[in-house]
């Protein structure tokens, strides 16, 4: 029977659901716990309020926070790590700064979680202070960090301090720039509509590029009609051969845009070899604009 379960049990039981993303079934067997009053750690709490951070039920994170505080929990650090992902996630960042400053022990992840929440918040410059803080302190960012201090300056247009922090990486931190670092940078160029450093960015990268930030570039060059950097990056990105579908609607999109009718013709092509999508319900628009536009060739567009 369930009162004779060990708190261990329970944990492992909520923690199993958890893992299987089953947000109702856990929080039913953390409620038969309590009725059998099983008093929970903060393992059991950790657990809840990562799911709750996971699936941006503030509902019952307050619930939990409340727990916490009536129970005297508040001082275990991973908790409160907890608490400020969930609302920083939850886009409550002055009730996450309350819980931060409330902590007596602070690691890593505290400042990462809290600077995190500013960048989506796009509060870039109350980012950066925290970070400066964090350096002050004497904890050392990891690339996790990194990427979230970076994001933060994409999210609030700031170019000169995101350039920066990208130098400093490897020279005073020791971390060498990942894809998902480049990612930020190429982000934080083309938010503020600076193409032309996009591109030299991505040509200068140690490494091919993704997918995803060439994309990130062609979706920039079509909002900020730069036809001439789109159609290089679009170029590229077909080089890769991606299995995304959205890839080739983009690709398609900027073609169009371009006036490119034979790159298009050879893009439908290739999406007809690959299965990804019917061609007929993606271009016959696109044919009719070119129809409309008094382009007639010989090529079979099969629509």
């Amino acid at each position: 029977m369930r009162t004779h379960k060990s708190l261990i049990t329970w944990n492992v039981m909520i923690a199993g659901f958890a893992v299987g993303a089953q947000e109702e079934e856990t929080f039913e067997i953390f409620h038969d716990m309590i009725r059998f009053q099983v008093q929970p750690n903060y393992v059991t709490l950790m657990t809840l309020v990562s799911i709750c951070a996971r699936t941006n039920n503030l509902r019952y994170g307050q619930e939990l926070h409340c727990y916490i505080t009536k129970h005297g929990l508040k001082n275990y650090q991973l908790l409160c790590n907890s608490l400020i992902d969930m609302y920083s996630k939850s886009g409550r960042t002055s009730v996450a700064r309350r819980v931060f400053d409330t902590m007596t022990d602070y690691d890593k992840v505290s400042y990462t979680c809290m600077i995190a929440g500013y960048g989506m918040q796009g509060e870039g410059m109350k980012a950066l202070d925290l970070f400066d803080k964090m350096i002050c302190c004497g904890i050392k960012p990891d690339g996790i960090t990194m990427v979230v201090v970076l994001s933060a300056c994409s999210h609030s247009g700031l170019i000169t301090q995101g350039e920066m922090l990208f130098e400093k990486m490897s020279v005073l931190y020791g971390i060498f720039p990942h894809m998902e670092h480049y990612s930020c940078m190429v982000d934080l160029y083309v938010r503020a509509g600076f193409l032309r450093n996009a591109e030299e960015f991505v040509d200068h990268m140690p490494f091919e590029p993704s997918t995803a930030i060439l994309a990130t570039l062609i979706r920039a060059c079509q909002a900020h009609g730069n036809r001439e950097i789109g159609e290089r990056a679009t170029k590229r990105l077909i080089e890769m051969r991606s299995d995304d579908p959205n890839h080739y609607l983009l690709i398609a999109n900027m073609f169009t845009y371009c006036g490119n009718w034979e790159e298009l013709a050879g893009v439908r092509k290739v999406m007809k070899d690959k299965g990804i999508i019917e061609p007929n319900l993606l271009l016959a628009g696109l044919f009719e604009h070119m129809q409309d536009v008094g382009y007639v060739g010989n090529q079979d567009f099969g629509v």
